[in-house]
């Protein structure tokens, strides 16, 4: 499935889009730190995005972020980080979705220090059980900073008996990453993808083009996930505003007949 980012003021717009395409939503107006803060705006945006009447279990959600250290060593810290991920999952339950996207968080400058990586590597692994303990939402660690799919790799082995825990690529942050191929990536993480981020660049920032508008080679990387089979999973063009959305989606059109031109 297809997922698209929508804006609530233009929603009925983003619900037509949607409905045509048989699209998903993956929610990102909840990880704002200023409305997590607001208990009346966090009611009153899943009120207007449950009157759409949305499937249950089709949509997702991109979870807290802004300065989150779950896993830190300050409690204080780690408390507060752990509690936003919480309160992401209770939103996500309430909006009806299938999963929320949280940020794996390892930075690649203090991933060689041993006792840095045991802490990283223990504390998501516990705080992923926990968060799908909390209800039937299923939890996503997303690739942002790391350098190689090796870390996520192993963190995700930890949780492999975790039937709601799966690895969101992020295809840019994966070429941007320099440290490993795509095949590389997707080979070594196939069967624990659940989920992928797809957006452009010119491959030097997350610029998060429309597809096609940027320097990434989508032929070789939509191979890699037909040659693991993992064409089923959910994608979200992670890009703002409808013309970029559209831009992408006749972009995946022509990629689809290309692709059917070559058999």
């Amino acid at each position: 499935m297809i997922e698209i980012i929508p804006e609530i003021d233009r929603i009925e717009e983003y619900a037509e889009l949607a409905e045509q395409y048989s699209l998903g939503f993956e929610y990102n107006d909840f990880f704002d730190p200023d409305l997590l803060d607001d208990e009346a705006g966090i009611k009153e945006k899943i009120r207007r995005y449950r009157q759409l009447g949305r499937p249950e279990k089709m949509d997702t959600m991109h979870g807290a972020f802004f300065d989150l250290v779950p896993f830190s060593w300050d409690s204080g810290i780690s408390r507060h980080s752990q509690y936003r991920m919480q309160q992401s999952v209770e939103i996500a339950a309430k909006l009806g979705c299938r999963a929320v996207i949280f940020h794996a968080g390892l930075r690649p400058e203090f991933a060689k220090g041993e006792r840095y990586y045991s802490n990283w590597l223990e504390t998501m692994a516990s705080v992923a059980r926990k968060l799908a303990a909390q209800s039937d939402v299923e939890i996503y660690y997303e690739n942002v900073q790391e350098t190689s799919p090796a870390e996520l790799a192993e963190l995700a082995e930890r949780l492999q008996d975790e039937e709601r825990f799966g690895i969101c690529i992020d295809v840019s942050h994966m070429m941007l990453a320099k440290g490993a191929s795509a095949e590389e990536w997707i080979h070594r993480l196939a069967p624990y993808i659940r989920h992928f981020h797809l957006n452009d660049s010119h491959l030097k920032t997350d610029d998060h083009l429309a597809l096609g508008c940027g320097s990434i080679d989508w032929k070789e990387v939509f191979g890699r996930i037909r040659q693991y089979e993992l064409g089923d999973r959910s994608m979200l063009l992670e890009v703002n505003g409808l013309q970029k959305i559209n831009t992408s989606l006749e972009y995946l059109k022509r990629l689809e007949i290309e692709k059917a031109s070559d058999l």
